[in-house]
């Protein structure tokens, strides 16, 4: 039953982990269209 299991998780790591990074990169544009804003307001909190 313990090398079921870890089959399973193997399996679901390597189908999960693409996912995230096709995610990951579909999320990339809006935080680099957000990012001068966030640059901004972080030079107002240092001064």
């Amino acid at each position: 039953m313990n090398i079921y299991l870890f089959w399973i998780l193997f399996l679901a790591l390597w189908a999960i982990v693409p996912l995230m990074i096709i995610k990951g990169r579909t999320d990339e544009s809006p935080t680099m269209q957000a990012s001068p804003e966030v640059k901004a307001k972080k030079k107002g909190w240092f001064g």
